[in-house]
């Protein structure tokens, strides 16, 4: 044994060493989000060797959110505030058509496959991998087969859709001017105390959220925390280096979250696997073109917001990408809730099928 070294760190050390290298290989590619990606397809690699995961630390995992809000909260300004009263319509209609896919989707793997119409319905829906399979349990649906399918979900969203959705939307990283405001707003001229003040703000938001038990709290938290500190003195800043770092830590811990009995267990899923994917790209495009025709959101921040990806992945890939981020988190931040607090009572009406 190593003296005056914890043996539990080491693995972890060692996860997000692959996670360096992974998100540097694919940084040097110039990958659509290839910190984030590399990052976790290579702790994917590293996963498939071992016969047991690293474990994530909990407190870890809430830490890394909190950081991952700081970067996305300084993005938030006094114009963007006043932009976001206009976006209650539209996240009426993205709720409204993300919850009937899911219902629609349900019935549909259900019928063709082996799956109960509960575990169907949570695998289906647009929300966290861990919350939703806590939920599900509740409802009678089988939560390994709920957890494997969520995981799926969040992985293909973050593999497939942003270097989808750049080729598409012809998105240039080096001349995008949100990309640019983006870039000025994390290396403003202000003084270094004021990276003190905005971590202070970051993990005050994130803690008092998270203990409060509002899901996804922590980065919720940090996002208001850092947002309020932004507006009310236009100096919330951070590192640049802070975004490639919090990208990593965010795909190693996806990363850790496949193992090789996940890899296993998928081969049972498959058709379900199938069908869902189908899902993503029906609710993404169909939610994205409401939007457009009916709310006129540009396409880019349509389809970020209806591509059903986690808070925290969603926000940073689209900020790396110079989109409208604070349109795109408010609108997962409701379809997160809306999710969380509207599919129990829907499952409720259901329960007998």
């Amino acid at each position: 044994m190593h003296q005056g070294f914890p043996m539990n760190l080491l693995p972890l050390l060692i996860l997000h060493g692959a996670g360096v290298a992974g998100a540097l290989l694919l940084r040097r590619l110039r990958i659509p989000a290839g910190t984030l990606i590399g990052a976790l397809v290579a702790v994917m690699i590293l996963n498939s060797f071992q016969s047991t995961a690293t474990t994530y630390p909990k407190d870890l995992r809430v830490f890394v959110q909190i950081f991952s809000g700081l970067v996305i909260g300084t993005r938030f300004t006094r114009a963007d505030i006043k932009t976001l009263k206009t976006m209650v319509f539209p996240v009426i209609i993205l709720v409204v058509t993300l919850l009937t896919t899911n219902l629609l989707f349900a019935f549909i793997m259900y019928h063709f496959t082996s799956l109960s119409f509960m575990t169907s319905f949570f695998a289906c829906a647009p929300g966290g991998v861990s919350d939703l399979a806590l939920v599900a349990t509740d409802f009678g649906a089988v939560m390994e087969h709920v957890a494997l399918l969520q995981l799926f979900r969040l992985v293909s969203v973050i593999i497939v859709f942003p270097p989808m959705i750049r080729a598409m939307l012809k998105i240039d990283e080096t001349v995008s001017p949100a990309k640019e405001k983006s870039r000025a707003g994390s290396s403003k001229s202000v003084p270094s105390h004021w990276f003190l003040v905005t971590i202070a703000c970051a993990f005050a938001g994130g803690l008092l959220l998270n203990a409060a038990g509002i899901p996804a709290g922590a980065i919720l938290g940090s996002i208001v925390g850092v947002a309020l500190l932004n507006l009310a003195s236009d100096k919330a800043t951070y590192p640049r280096i802070l975004k490639m770092l919090v990208q990593i830590a965010a795909g190693s811990y996806i990363g850790s979250r496949i193992t090789i009995q996940t890899l296993f267990d998928i081969k049972i899923l498959l058709l379900p696997a199938v069908i869902l994917t189908i899902e993503l790209f029906f609710m993404a495009f169909f939610t994205a073109a409401i939007l457009h025709k009916i709310c006129h959101l540009d396409w880019a921040t349509s389809l970020f917001s209806s591509t059903p990806g986690g808070i925290q992945e969603m926000g940073l890939i689209s900020d790396e990408l110079g989109l409208e981020t604070p349109k795109i988190v408010l609108m997962h931040t409701f379809r997160i809730l809306a999710v969380l607090g509207v599919l129990p009572l829907i499952a409720g009406l259901f329960g007998g099928i």
